[in-house]
């Protein structure tokens, strides 16, 4: 086991970039991880072999299917130290938050609690819930950066009547960084479900949801975790997964179509693990390509991800400490950071026109600024974006 109290190398962006991000070479600065993240050539080669045996159809093999779904698996939970048992392949993270709140048993009289300006995917799916009377919504506000109020949340945790909680690991918005252990042993204490929405967290910023304690999590593909879009996963804590009997129903979920030669042999009989929650046939050729990117980020390390994108954000947000009309919303504390940066200056859309412009790709998200470099980004790209914003006559 490696020395924690010695720094991990840091990153060979240079190599990394030429091996799995070439097409990044001779362009603008790609800062929208948070977004959508560049393939990595692995991954386009897992697909493209894959399509390639497809087409020349005799040339499927069998380790082309259930083993392929078998190394995501365990991939994913490698991510987030899990069992590959409790890990279903979804296609992407509302999926996964929808299998919560239609699957978790919820008691009547209890609420459901989430923070305002939660991304859509982690409100819709409870407002369901509301809309079908089974619970109650009580949506916490903020703090004036349009933070959530983590005392306030606890203090409703604490109530003793929250069924579920819902919380992003990282918020979309705001960069703000959960304590997710803080809030798994509240949840704990109170007989309360703790469901995570951790898109914008894997791929930059460790999890694990044993020391968190969370009850489901649930992510896509398509964003830090560099993979193809349609892919993605969903953690089901393994005690809980007999509890929870799918609302959507795929034929693999059932024990008895695992004998193609007599699937027609109907018997009510899920499956024992995570899998029951994944819904028919998969994309193959994605899921070996997610498999290929997660591995790339598992291989490089998440601890080392997170501290070079740390660096690469501190220029900035130490030339923005220096100017009157900047405000950094995002936290800038160690245990709150993320790789999501965001910060408003001056006449902000001007501002975002003005990188939108030098083709500097970076969002503009609830009035502010959201910068988010992954493992493949340079200071240089950074460099480029403060260029930018110090020419303020060419806004």
């Amino acid at each position: 086991m490696p020395d924690a109290s010695i720094p991990a190398a840091p990153i060979d962006v240079r190599a990394l970039r030429e091996r799995e991000f070439p097409h990044l070479d001779g362009h603008p600065p790609y800062l929208n991880a948070a977004s959508v993240a560049p393939l990595p050539e692995r991954a386009r080669a897992a697909i493209d072999a894959h399509n390639a045996r497809r087409s020349a159809v005799h040339q499927l093999r069998s380790d082309d299917f259930e083993p392929t779904l078998q190394r995501a698996r365990a991939a994913a939970a490698r991510l987030v130290n899990a069992s590959p048992d409790e890990i279903a392949l979804l296609p992407n993270t509302s999926y996964g938050i929808n299998l919560a709140a239609q699957c978790l048993p919820l008691e009547e009289g209890r609420r459901i609690v989430v923070s305002n300006l939660e991304f859509p995917a982690n409100v819709y799916p409870w407002v369901q819930v509301a809309k079908e009377g089974r619970a109650r919504v009580d949506v916490v506000p903020t703090d004036a950066l349009g933070r959530p109020d983590e005392d306030r949340l606890l203090a409703e945790i604490a109530r003793g009547d929250v069924g579920i909680f819902g919380l992003s690991a990282v918020q979309f918005a705001t960069g703000w960084n959960a304590d997710l252990e803080k809030f798994g042993r509240a949840c704990r204490e109170h007989g309360t479900w703790f469901v995570v929405d951790a898109i914008q967290a894997l791929g930059c910023i460790p999890v694990d949801v044993r020391a968190a304690e969370i009850d489901v999590l649930a992510t896509a593909g398509h964003k830090w975790l560099c993979g193809p879009f349609g892919t993605g996963f969903a953690y089901v804590r393994g005690e809980l997964v007999e509890r929870m009997e799918p609302r959507v129903v795929g034929w693999t979920a059932l024990e008895s179509s695992a004998d193609l030669t007599a699937c027609v042999r109907y018997r009510w009989e899920l499956v024992e693990h995570a899998r029951r929650f994944e819904v028919g046939t998969q994309a193959w050729q994605d899921v070996a390509g997610f498999t290929g990117s997660v591995n790339l980020l598992l291989e490089t390390g998440i601890e080392r991800i997170r501290d070079h994108v740390f660096a690469l954000i501190d220029p900035l947000a130490a030339w923005l400490e220096a100017q009157e009309d900047a405000t950094i919303v995002s936290p800038m504390e160690a245990a709150r950071r993320s790789g999501v940066f965001c910060f408003r200056l001056g006449d902000t859309e001007r501002a975002y026109a003005a990188l939108h412009r030098a083709r500097a790709v970076c969002s503009l998200r609830e009035g502010a600024i959201r910068i988010a470099p992954h493992l493949y980004n340079t200071a240089g790209d950074i460099g480029r974006v403060m260029e930018i914003l110090e020419r303020r006559d060419g806004w």
